[in-house]
């Protein structure tokens, strides 16, 4: 038997996985499947993460698709339907594909619900053939005309990273592009889609490599990998569960009422990572509008500069609505499941899912129990981007009553924050810097983070309110 610093578990030396598989793969009853969580070593060390359509897109931060598993085999039936309001590349929607479960899954970014869409649906053979002929003969666009590449050249963020994007690599984009709206043009979404997705992964990886010219080559690479991917799929997968991916805000989810059986997420840290910036040259060339996600991205380090822990009051006002809408359309007496790990603002500790422990208790959700696991750094499912968050938290609550409460509702949503933020002030008070790594600040600069705090706090009414340009977006 293996232990894991104090904690026991059921993972022997041969073949740690298919103990597992055969531990979460026995019928429990709920009482008995919470306890099986103990039982369970959640760093999951050298398992395999990456396989079938998992491996279509690189994204950074994502967790590992064994902890949307493990809840989903223990905690719901075959048809039975799991919620991801944070779904980002679709982790746990193609788990729940896997394992024949209905799924919706909810991305502010344009782009993750495209990845997520892609992930889970299947294409025939034979119209792989058609998209592999058109691809064939994308060389005919190759004398594009570069006074549009220059100006495609001018339009690039104001990055040292744009300079990978010369004329030779945008060239072969563009001609990448045109073949796909081609391949629209002739009435197969589905292929494009598909295309867009391969495109997005190639320039991801042009980025995380620092440049490179072969860009067709990796392009038509990419594509023969994840059509190899999801024909493994198609042979698993025979009877399809519905799927529906939908590209809005968590803080107003389009999901029915008391309709959904399981929710696992991992929504964003605070101050941890500007999604838009991992994603902004990917979602140029699929013309999705990255400065409005930008704008409207829960927890991004690019609020509030000047005093950061408004950024932690805006960032659980957003939170709190989203666990709102979270109860309204959760069943009674089912899981919901938040993923996410430690962050840090101006050298103090912020132990997210301590907030959402405390908040979730003004809303009907009981905290079951949280779960520590500590993050592989090697495994390509994380990213550099994320800092210095080696660990996470697995934080389970149940859904114990329906919640009066609406998303909307700023006056709840104001006081519940206050409630947090002056306890978190009282903390600090007690004991500063708590997240220092590196040089140690003079105890003056942390005793300053108390004013700040307090001044965050005055400013919640204004900070916790939801921006309108989102919602006349959505509304036109």
């Amino acid at each position: 038997m293996l232990y894991n610093t104090e904690q026991q578990t059921l993972f022997g030396t041969r073949d740690p996985e298919q103990e597992y598989f055969e531990l979460i793969n026995r019928k429990y009853d709920f009482s008995n499947a919470i306890k099986i969580l103990d039982k369970i070593d959640w760093d999951f060390k050298d398992f395999t993460t990456q396989y079938l359509t998992h491996t279509f897109h690189s994204y950074p931060a994502r967790f590992i698709p064994q902890i949307p598993l493990t809840f989903i085999k223990l905690f719901t039936k075959e048809r039975e339907t799991v919620l991801d309001p944070f779904c980002g590349c679709g982790t746990t929607l193609v788990e729940a594909f896997l394992n024949n479960r209905n799924s919706i899954g909810n991305d502010f970014n344009p782009l993750a619900a495209l990845i997520t869409k892609v992930k889970t649906t299947l294409i025939k053979k034979e119209k792989f053939r058609y998209l592999n002929r058109k691809l064939g003969a994308m060389k005919r666009y190759l004398d594009l005309d570069y006074r549009r590449i220059d100006k495609r050249i001018d339009n690039l963020p104001n990055r040292k990273i744009s300079k990978i994007f010369n004329r030779v690599v945008i060239s072969k984009l563009e001609t990448i592009r045109e073949t796909l709206l081609e391949v629209k043009e002739e009435g197969h979404d589905d292929l494009f889609d598909f295309g867009r997705v391969a495109l997005s992964s190639t320039i991801w990886a042009l980025v995380e490599n620092g440049g490179g010219i072969d860009v067709d080559r990796l392009f038509l690479k990419k594509v023969k990998s994840m059509q190899n991917e999801l024909s493994k799929m198609a042979e698993i997968v025979k009877n399809i569960p519905k799927v529906r991916v939908i590209c809005g805000d968590a803080r107003k989810l389009e999901v029915e009422t008391n309709s959904i059986d399981l929710i696992v997420t991992s929504p964003p840290y605070v101050n941890a990572l500007d999604y838009y910036r991992a994603h902004m040259y990917n979602m140029l060339w699929l013309g999705m509008d990255f400065d409005l996600f930008r704008k409207h991205e829960i927890g991004g380090h690019s609020h509030f500069i000047t005093n950061r822990f408004r950024l932690l009051s805006e960032y659980l006002g957003d939170m709190l609505r989203s666990m709102i809408e979270m109860n309204r359309v959760l069943k009674k007496g089912k899981l919901c499941v938040i993923v996410v790990g430690n962050s840090s603002l101006e050298y103090e500790l912020i132990e997210s899912h301590k907030f959402f422990a405390e908040m979730g208790k003004s809303i009907a959700f009981k905290p079951i129990k949280t779960m520590f696991r500590n993050i592989d750094k090697t495994k390509k499912y994380t990213s550099a981007d994320i800092g210095k968050i080696d660990d996470e938290y697995i934080l389970v609550m149940q859904k114990v009553d329906n919640t009066s409460i609406s998303s909307s509702d700023d006056d709840f949503i104001s006081k519940v924050v206050r409630e947090q933020m002056m306890k978190f002030r009282e903390q600090i008070k007690n004991i500063q810097g708590t997240s220092i790594r590196s040089r140690k600040p003079t105890r003056q600069r942390l005793l300053k983070n108390i004013d700040k705090i307090s001044e965050a706090i005055q400013t919640i009414p204004q900070d916790i309110k939801i921006k309108s340009q989102y919602y006349d977006r959505v509304n036109r």
